[in-house]
C-alpha cells in the first residue's frame, strides 16, 4: 500500500526501522506502546503483527491481553503504566500530561520519552492508514 508512494515510503523507512530496531526503548516497552496503540485505535493488522513481536520481547500471552485494559490492570510496575497512560493521552488528546512526562522522564530519561512520543505517534498514523485502506491482516502473521 505504501508503495503507492514511493517517495514517502523511501523517506518514511529510516524512522520506522530506528523506532524498531534502533530506538532507547527496550523491546518490551517499544511493543507495549505499539500493542496498546493498536487496540486503542482498532488496528486489527498492528495488532496481530506485534502479538508476535511482543512475544519475541519478552510479553506474556496474558500481559499482551492485558495491554487492552492500560494503565489500570494488575501486574504493571511504574514505567509501563505511564507507557500505557502515554498511548492513551496521544490518542485522547494528542498530548500527555505533565505528570505522565515527568514519570517517563525521571524512568527513563529524556530520549527514551521523546522516543516513545515518537512511536505512538508513528503507530496512530500508520494504523489510521492501514485502517482507512482497509488492508488485511497477512495469513503469514
Amino acid at each position: 500500500m505504501m508503495a503507492h508512494s514511493p517517495e514517502l515510503l523511501r523517506q518514511s523507512a529510516p524512522l520506522r526501522n530506528y523506532l524498531v530496531a534502533g530506538s532507547t526503548l527496550t523491546g518490551r516497552q517499544r511493543e507495549l506502546l505499539i500493542l496498546r496503540t493498536a487496540h486503542l485505535i482498532g488496528s486489527e493488522y498492528e495488532w496481530s503483527h506485534h502479538v508476535v513481536r511482543g512475544q519475541a520481547a519478552g510479553l506474556t500471552p496474558e500481559e499482551i491481553e492485558r495491554v487492552k485494559e492500560g494503565a489500570r490492570a494488575a501486574g504493571w510496575n511504574m514505567t509501563e503504566k505511564a507507557l500505557l497512560r502515554l498511548a492513551d493521552e496521544m490518542r485522547a488528546a494528542q498530548e500527555i500530561t505533565t505528570s505522565t512526562a515527568a514519570q517517563l522522564h525521571e524512568d527513563m530519561g529524556p530520549a527514551a520519552l521523546i522516543d516513545a512520543i515518537f512511536t505512538v505517534g508513528f503507530y496512530l498514523t500508520l494504523g489510521t492508514i492501514l485502517k482507512s485502506f482497509n488492508v488485511p491482516i497477512d495469513e503469514t502473521t
